[in-house]
C-alpha cells in the first residue's frame, strides 16, 4: 500500500481506542523503501515487504513442521480413558506418564515411543507402591525420574526410570525432603546440575539447594520479599536457569481475573532476586518459560528464544516465519527438546471442545529446502494472541498459494505492559486495557495514513474508527455475489450487526453473543428488557438479586454503564455528532447508580469463596453470559428448560449484543484483492469454520454440527458413568437442544460496535455523577464537549 491518505494527522493525537486486531498486509510495493534506513523487519531480520529473499538472512534456517497425534491415538486405542501427567524427551524417545480414568484406584503407565511414534515399552503400575504414595510427574535430571509424595511420612521421593523398559521400583528411591506436619503438600523443585533446588513454603518461603545423594542442604535463599518487591503473592513453580541460578514464578493475585504470572531470577550463590521481565536484555513476552536441553527458553507468537542469564542475552533460535506451521499450537505448547536440527513441542488442552485438538506432538526439523523463496510477502499482525483457526488458515494459505507467502508482524501487540500490582481492581484493569488499545490504535492509524497500513484487517470486535470507505472495501458486494453466503445457511443477524452506517467493512467469520441466559418458563418468548421491565423481572424472577451485577462477578458499576452505553451508542451518536444530555442516557446512569461501586471480586479471596460463588450463580434463573459456543448454552440447559438468549436492559428493550473475534476487512488500496479473497475464502471454508472454539461459526450448519458433536460426547460420558461407584451421573441431552441453540443465536441483533475513545471519556467522567459530586447535566456536558472533539478530528 503506497497511497498516502489526505486525512489530518491531528487525529492521531486523540486517545483513540480499538479492539484487538489482526492485520494482514499485502505489500506488493513494500511498506518502506528497501534502501531506507527504516526498513521494517520481523524479529529475525526478514524484511516485511516486497518478496521473500532468495536466501534467508545469516543465522536463519528453514524448518519443516509436522503436527502428529499418533501417540495419543495409540493411547486412546490401547488404554481408553486416560489423564496425561507429563510428556518429555529422553534418550531419543518420547516418554509419556499417564493414569487411567476408569479404575477407582490409580493405574499408572510409563510409556516410551521412538522417533516414528511407535510404542517401545509400557510399564504399568497398579498397587505396588501402596495407598499412601502419589506418583505425580516425570522429572528430567541426570536421568529420567518419577516424582512422588508419601502422605504417611510426608516425604518427597524420586524414583529412577529404567530407560530400557520404563520400570520403577518402590525400594529404589531418593529421598528429597520431608514436610513438617502442618504443611501436608509436596514442594516444587528442579535439578540444578547434580543438585536439586526445592521451593519450600512453610513458615517462610525460601529455596533450598540440596545434594540428593547426601540429603544435605547446601544453600538456602529467602523469598519472603517476593510479594512486597515483585508482587508474586502465590509462588507456584521453579525452573533451572543455568549455573547456580533458578527462576521462581507465581501469580500476582488469588483472583484469577487479575492474577498474572511473573518470573523472578534467583541467584542461589548471592541470594539476589530480580524481576526477569525488567532485565534490559529481555525484549519479548515471557510466556511458557521452560528449561530444556540445557537452556532457558520462552516461546512467543514469533518464535523460540534462548535466554542466557549469565551472558545477559535473549536470542531467537527458531523463527515461526521460517516454517509453514500452526503457530497457535506451538506457542501454547511446552518445548520438550531442542538442538540445531530438531525441536519437539508437546501440546495439550484440558478445555478443548469436541471439535478441537486435545493433544499433539509438534516437530520442527531443519531442512535445506526453502519453498517460500521469491514469493510476494503478506504480513499478518495481531494485538492479541493468535487463535487456532486464524493460525490454521494462515498455514493453509502458505501451503496453497503459489505466489504469496504470509509473514507474522508483531508490531501491534497490546497489553504488553502488565500491571503486576493490580490484584483485584476492575476499574484500574479496564482503563489500563483501554489505554493500551488506544496507544496501539494511534500507531495503527499513523501507519495507515502513511501508506504503510494493512491490506487485510481481522478484529475481535467492532472498530468504528477504521470503518471508513477510504480505508476498507464495503464487502456487501462480495457477500452477495462471491462469498457463497446465503440467508438460510448463515447467521445473517451477526453479519447485519457488523455493518457500520449500512456498509460491511468487517465481515464476521465467527461471532459471540453477550447476553442474559434465561428460561422460557419464566419469561415466555422474551428476548429483551426495558429498564422498567428488567427491574420488575429482578423482583419477581430473581428474588431481588440483580444478576447483571451480583453474578457478573467482574464488572464495577462504571463498567456496566459503559457497556450499556455501547449497546445503544447509535442513539447518542449520529452523523458525527454526539448528545448524551438526554433522558435515555440519564436512565442508564440512574440504573447503574444503584449498583455497588466495586466489582464483586474486589477484596475477596477467590480460592476460598469460589465454590459457593459458582453454586449461587449456577442456581440463578437469569445469568449473564458471553456465549462463545455451545458449551455455555449447554451448561445452562442442564439446569433450566427452554433456554432463552436475552439482551441486557436498555431504553428500548433491545436484544442480545453480537460481537466478533474474527471479522475480516480488506483494504481499499490493496494491490492484490485476489489473495485477500483467497485468505477470506479459507476462513469461510467448512474445515476452518468447524475448528472455531472461542467463536461461533457464522455458518449455521457448522455451528449445529459442533453442537451435535458436543452433545454426542457428553452423552457418551453419561453412559460410561452409569453404575460406576462414586461417579456423578448426569442426564443425557436431547439433540433438539442443538436446534434451540441455533434458533436463539439468531435472535441476537444488537450491534457490537464500540466508540472506544469515547468509552474512555465516559468511563472517566460518570463516577462524578455516581458519587454525587456533579449533576447529570454537568457530566453530560463534559462528555459531549470532550467526545465531540474526538469526532471532529476524524472529519
Amino acid at each position: 500500500m503506497k497511497k498516502i491518505f489526505g486525512k489530518k494527522i491531528s487525529l492521531l493525537l486523540t486517545a483513540s481506542m480499538m479492539t484487538a486486531v489482526v492485520l494482514v498486509s499485502v505489500l506488493a510495493g513494500g511498506c518502506t523503501d528497501k534502501k531506507s534506513k527504516d526498513v521494517l523487519t520481523d524479529e529475525s531480520g526478514i524484511v516485511l515487504s516486497g518478496k521473500m529473499p532468495d536466501k534467508l538472512p545469516d543465522g536463519l534456517s528453514w524448518y519443516d513442521f509436522t503436527e502428529d497425534t499418533a501417540v495419543f491415538d495409540y493411547l486412546t486405542e490401547t488404554v481408553g480413558g486416560y489423564f496425561i501427567s507429563d510428556i518429555t524427551w529422553f534418550a531419543d524417545h518420547t516418554w509419556v506418564f499417564l493414569s487411567e480414568t476408569e479404575p477407582q484406584k490409580p493405574v499408572y503407565h510409563i510409556m516410551s515411543f521412538d522417533k516414528d511414534n511407535k510404542s517401545d515399552c509400557d510399564f504399568v503400575v497398579r498397587n505396588e507402591f501402596g495407598d499412601n504414595i502419589s506418583l505425580d510427574r516425570m522429572i528430567l535430571g541426570d536421568r529420567l525420574y518419577i516424582e512422588a509424595y508419601d502422605f504417611a511420612s510426608l516425604e518427597q521421593y524420586l524414583y529412577p526410570i529404567d530407560e530400557n523398559n520404563g520400570s520403577i521400583a518402590p525400594e529404589n528411591k531418593i529421598v528429597l525432603t520431608k514436610q513438617s506436619q502442618e504443611y501436608e503438600s509436596p514442594n516444587r523443585f528442579t535439578f540444578v546440575g547434580n543438585d536439586v533446588a526445592i521451593l519450600k513454603q512453610e513458615n517462610t518461603t525460601h529455596v533450598e539447594l540440596v545434594d540428593p545423594s547426601a540429603g544435605t542442604v547446601k544453600q538456602k535463599v529467602s523469598l519472603d520479599n517476593l510479594a512486597s518487591d515483585f508482587n508474586i503473592r502465590y509462588p507456584e513453580g521453579i525452573l533451572c536457569a543455568g549455573n547456580n541460578k533458578v527462576v521462581v514464578w507465581g501469580s500476582t493475585s488469588a483472583n484469577y481475573i487479575f492474577g498474572q504470572i511473573r518470573y523472578c531470577l534467583v541467584d542461589l550463590e548471592t541470594g539476589k532476586i530480580s524481576a526477569l521481565d525488567e532485565m534490559e536484555y529481555i525484549n519479548v513476552p515471557l510466556r511458557n518459560l521452560t528449561y530444556c536441553s540445557g537452556r532457558l527458553v520462552t516461546v512467543t507468537d514469533g518464535g523460540v528464544y534462548n535466554i542466557d542469564v549469565d551472558a545477559g542475552t535473549c536470542k531467537m533460535i527458531l523463527s515461526f516465519n521460517c516454517s509453514v506451521c500452526n503457530r497457535f499450537l506451538v506457542s501454547n505448547s511446552e518445548l520438550k527438546y531442542a538442538d540445531e536440527d530438531r525441536l519437539l513441542f508437546s501440546y495439550s488442552s484440558r478445555y478443548a471442545g469436541a471439535n478441537q485438538i486435545r493433544f499433539a506432538l509438534c516437530t520442527f526439523t531443519r531442512t535445506n529446502e526453502y519453498p517460500a523463496a521469491g514469493k510476494n510477502i503478506l504480513t499478518i499482525a495481531s494485538t492479541e494472541d493468535l487463535d487456532y483457526s486464524i493460525s490454521e488458515a494462515m498455514m493453509r494459505f502458505n501451503q496453497e498459494s503459489g505466489t504469496s507467502y504470509m509473514l507474522f508482524d508483531n508490531r501491534y501487540k497490546t497489553n504488553s505492559e502488565i500491571d503486576y500490582a493490580n490484584t483485584d481492581n476492575a476499574d484500574r484493569a479496564a482503563l489500563s486495557s483501554l489505554n493500551s488499545y488506544a496507544s496501539v490504535s494511534d500507531r495503527l492509524t499513523m501507519d495507515i495514513l502513511a501508506g504503510e497500513g494493512p491490506d487485510i484487517l481481522i478484529t475481535n470486535g467492532g472498530n468504528e474508527q477504521l470503518s471508513n470507505n477510504e480505508y476498507f472495501i464495503d464487502l456487501s458486494g462480495y457477500l452477495q455475489n462471491e462469498s457463497g453466503i446465503n440467508e438460510s445457511g448463515y447467521f445473517m443477524n451477526a453479519i447485519e450487526a457488523s455493518k457500520f452506517n449500512g456498509a460491511l467493512y468487517q465481515l464476521p467469520i465467527g461471532f459471540y453473543v453477550d447476553c442474559l441466559l434465561a428460561t422460557a418458563d419464566d419469561l415466555g418468548d422474551r428476548n429483551g428488557f426495558t429498564f422498567e421491565e428488567y427491574q420488575s423481572m429482578v423482583k419477581t424472577v430473581c428474588n431481588g438479586a440483580d444478576p447483571l451485577y451480583d453474578h457478573q462477578l467482574t464488572f464495577s458499576r462504571t463498567e456496566v454503564a459503559t457497556r450499556l452505553f455501547s449497546n445503544e451508542s447509535g442513539k447518542f451518536i449520529t452523523d458525527g455528532k454526539i448528545d448524551v444530555n438526554c433522558s435515555d442516557f440519564n436512565e442508564i446512569l440512574d440504573y447503574c447508580s444503584e449498583l455497588p461501586a466495586k466489582s464483586f471480586y474486589e477484596g475477596k479471596d477467590v480460592d476460598s469463596e469460589w465454590e459457593d460463588l459458582m453454586l449461587s450463580k449456577d442456581n440463578m434463573h437469569v445469568q449473564p453470559a458471553v456465549v462463545y459456543g455451545f458449551y455455555e448454552f449447554e451448561e445452562y440447559s442442564m439446569r433450566f428448560k427452554e433456554p432463552l438468549i436475552c439482551g441486557y436492559p436498555s431504553v428500548d428493550g433491545r436484544t442480545a449484543t453480537v460481537g466478533s473475534n474474527i471479522a475480516v476487512s480488506i483494504s481499499a488500496n490493496t494491490g492484490d484483492v485476489n489473495s485477500c479473497k483467497q485468505f477470506l475464502s479459507i476462513l469461510l471454508s467448512d474445515d476452518i469454520q468447524k475448528t472455531l472454539f472461542m467463536n461461533i461459526p457464522v455458518n449455521k450448519k457448522c455451528a449445529r454440527d459442533i453442537a451435535l458433536m458436543e452433545i454426542e460426547e457428553y452423552n457418551k460420558n453419561v453412559a460410561r458413568s452409569e453404575g460406576v461407584m462414586f461417579t456423578k451421573t448426569g442426564k443425557a441431552i436431547d439433540t433438539a437442544l442443538a436446534d434451540r441453540y441455533i434458533e436463539q443465536l439468531s435472535t441476537a441483533t444488537t450491534s457490537g460496535f464500540i466508540y472506544h475513545s469515547i468509552s474512555i471519556i465516559i468511563y472517566e467522567e460518570i463516577p462524578a455523577y455516581f458519587e454525587r459530586q456533579k449533576s447529570f447535566e454537568d457530566v453530560a456536558k463534559i462528555i459531549n464537549d470532550r467526545a465531540q472533539k474526538v469526532l471532529d478530528e476524524r472529519e
